[in-house]
């Protein structure tokens, strides 16, 4: 199955990180900025479906808490379903060209992301300056 949410998450957090920014971090060179994807410890609901469960289990253990590249990050965090996390925080670390994402335990179809997100248009990403649902 084609994963072309894949295309869709690189677009938006080129956007968010050029447009919003995140506080007290500056990013001169997109290729040369890494990722650390973690579980969202804030996240209240469990994982409901299959495809969280194998993301959860399977898939994203491989990634979490290693620092990769946009492509590779925006690759992982779609499922074989074409679903992308229902939201994902970025954050600042303390190593320069390094950002934290910090992702749902529950990835969703693009319908579910944008009715969730109706008025964030950097859906599926969140933080104090973005229109989101309670996370």
């Amino acid at each position: 199955m084609q994963k072309s949410n894949s295309i869709f998450l690189k677009s938006q957090l080129t956007k968010f990180l050029t447009e919003i920014r995140v506080e007290n971090y500056s990013i001169e060179n997109f290729d040369s900025t890494e990722y650390i994807v973690e579980f969202d410890p804030e996240e209240k609901q469990d994982p409901k479906t299959n495809s969280d469960d194998i993301m959860r289990l399977w898939s994203l253990p491989n990634i979490i808490g290693k620092q990769i590249k946009l492509n590779e990050v925006c690759d992982w965090l779609v499922t074989y379903k074409n679903e992308i996390p229902l939201w994902i925080k970025i954050r600042r670390t303390d190593q320069n060209n390094v950002l934290k994402l910090l992702i749902s335990k529950r990835f969703r179809k693009m319908n579910i992301i944008e009715e969730w997100h109706q008025l964030n248009e950097y859906k599926p990403l969140i933080n104090e300056k973005t229109p989101h649902n309670n996370v």
